[in-house]
């Protein structure tokens, strides 16, 4: 288990190589997603993982590039870490992200059976009926107060022409004594 330290440290080389790898020219990494970094107990080794959206053959180009790289981003790392020597980088492929994604769609294929045992072909499955949307409360009161009016005013109300304390005021009128 890794200590406090290694793990404050991952999580800086981690901010560091962001940076490092936006500012990294003459390099295209694509889509590439650091996901994590384990440090060494004594700080002189950093194993990065990583991860890229796209085929296998980008995987596999993305990191021979950050693998020849790794000197590079080494030293551009190495001063805002601020520490005493700056850890060697070992890019990592992490597979997780590939691996639970195929795990939910094994669940949802699962679910799917379990519901139906005896599926129809893809092609002919019918679209999935969208459920209706709740009535609003809100709009069915006012639709019933424009209906019935509201119970005890005698089902109109009044306009603003009707209620005195509506009426405009003329300023110019000379004050009522």
């Amino acid at each position: 288990m890794p200590s406090r330290r290694q793990e404050r440290v991952g999580k800086r080389i981690i901010q560091e190589l962001v940076d490092a790898l936006r500012d990294l020219k003459g390099v295209d990494l694509g889509f590439v997603t650091l996901t994590g970094c384990e440090a060494s107990p004594d700080l002189r080794h950093a194993k990065v993982k990583f991860s890229v959206l796209g085929e296998d053959g980008d995987r596999e180009r993305v990191a021979n590039l950050l693998r020849q790289n790794a000197s590079r981003l080494r030293r551009m790392i190495g001063r805002p870490l601020g520490l005493k020597t700056t850890p060697e980088i070992n890019f990592e492929f992490d597979a997780s992200i590939e691996q639970a994604e195929r795990i939910s769609r094994l669940i949802r294929e699962a679910r799917l059976t379990d519901a139906n045992p005896d599926p129809l072909p893809p092609a002919a499955e019918p679209p999935a009926a969208r459920p209706e949307p709740a009535p609003d409360p809100f709009e069915a009161a006012r639709l019933a107060v424009e209906e019935e009016g509201l119970p005890g005013f005698g089902g109109e109300l009044a306009g603003m022409d009707d209620d005195p304390a509506w009426r405009p005021i003329n300023l110019d009128a000379p004050p009522d004594d």
